[in-house]
């Protein structure tokens, strides 16, 4: 009995088991019996990456009666291209649109996510760049007991305080002006 390399499209797919089943396309449509979708971890590092969908394109080995087998990965087609060919770049997008790609060739990494994005860290984060970073958004909280700012601070707008404001240095407005001169 032996092994044969077949294509077809899933049929079903089972998120418990990791295990899908396939309609055969050199079986005249025939449905596969459930097969394993074979995992990188699955002990103490466990991983679990995103099943095939429906209906997608995919290479299996089946025993030659078809009864056992295991899913190799999905098949690009002419009908359905890689979304990118660039050789120089990883690339993955999820079907709720989130984009995250990295170009080796420029060396450049990007996540375009279309919800949220939550980063948590047990301990230290630390953010270093050799040029300057820009962080747009509508607004920002940062909900910290404690900042501290080594260097200069310039502030292109209003500022606005609700407490205390304690300087060890000179307070000077634009013209020269002191917080210690009289009227």
């Amino acid at each position: 009995m032996g092994i044969e390399l077949e294509y077809g499209e899933v049929s079903a797919v089972d998120y418990v088991t990791c295990r899908i089943r396939v309609r055969l396309d050199d079986r005249d449509g025939v449905e596969s019996f459930w097969l394993n979708v074979p995992q990188r971890n699955t002990q103490a590092t466990q991983r679990r990456p995103l099943m095939p969908e429906l209906n997608e394109q995919v290479a299996v080995l089946l025993d030659a009666d078809g009864v056992g087998g295991v899913y190799l990965g999905g098949i690009y087609s002419t009908a359905e291209p890689p979304p990118v060919v660039d050789e120089n770049t990883d690339y993955v997008r999820f079907s709720d649109g989130t984009v995250s790609t990295y170009d080796r060739a420029v060396g450049v990494m990007t996540l375009d996510c279309v919800g949220e994005l939550l980063l948590k860290c047990g301990r230290n984060i630390t953010v270093e760049a050799g040029e300057p970073v820009v962080v747009k958004a509508p607004s920002a909280t940062l909900d910290i007991p404690q900042v501290t700012l080594n260097g200069n601070l310039q502030v292109n707008g209003d500022v606005s305080v609700n407490g205390n404001i304690n300087a060890t240095g000179t307070v000077l407005d634009v013209g020269g002006n002191s917080n210690h001169h009289s009227h």
